[in-house]
């Protein structure tokens, strides 16, 4: 019961063979695994989740092909920094064991809010910044990161690969990204918005 109050769905992610989904609840910092019908199988909250601040905790997360994890925290390591805390997991971060440490970094002043697979295995980050005064407006950036880049304690740079805001398509506040795989190495990239029931923001759904 302590796990249904102070807290919010900010990722998911599926494991194809299975049906399986996982998804990280910040304001619990934990991840709970559901089967493929979305009935509860594990909750858990690592013990690595425990300094991440409560409304910007784990804020990213996916399954790799290979069946690790990676979770990275919306917060940062402090003030003005562009730095966020994240968690290499070997296996289900719903079971125990412990993660490896590192840190993201990606274009300054943007923080990460999805990640996806693409076919040649490396990562695509969803990164969004808020802009003030009101009314606020979400920038929105798409960069890569090469798993193989992991290191403990170490910084996990991702390069900025697109800015969204340069094309002709109104942003909002993108959160929600999917890859789909093409042929001879394409693929599909799947973004939608949250509108937070706020009369200033839309539901929006690309496909680039």
């Amino acid at each position: 019961a302590r796990y249904k109050e102070n807290r919010d769905i900010e990722a998911a992610t599926r494991d194809p063979a299975s049906g399986r989904i996982w998804i990280a609840l910040e304001g619990r910092n934990a991840v709970s695994r559901h089967a493929a019908d979305l009935s509860d199988e594990a909750i858990r909250q690592p013990p690595e989740m425990r300094g991440w601040p409560l409304n910007t905790g784990p804020e990213a997360m996916l399954r790799l092909a290979d069946g690790r994890f990676v979770i990275v925290s919306e917060g940062t390591e402090g003030w003005g920094s562009d730095v966020h805390p994240a968690l290499l997991f070997a296996g289900d971060p719903a079971e125990a064991g412990a993660a490896q440490g590192f840190r993201f970094i990606g274009p300054a002043g943007y923080r990460p809010v999805d990640l996806a697979q693409l076919p040649d295995g490396r990562i695509l980050v969803l990164l969004r910044r808020l802009r003030w005064p009101m009314p606020a407006r979400f920038l929105i950036k798409l960069a890569i990161a090469d798993p193989a880049e992991i290191a403990p304690g170490k910084l996990w740079h991702a390069r900025e690969i697109a800015d969204l805001d340069a094309g002709p398509l109104a942003t909002d506040n993108f959160e929600g990204m999917a890859v789909e795989p093409g042929r001879n190495g394409a693929a599909t990239v799947w973004l939608i918005s949250d509108d937070n029931s706020a009369v200033t923001q839309q539901t929006l759904l690309w496909r680039l």
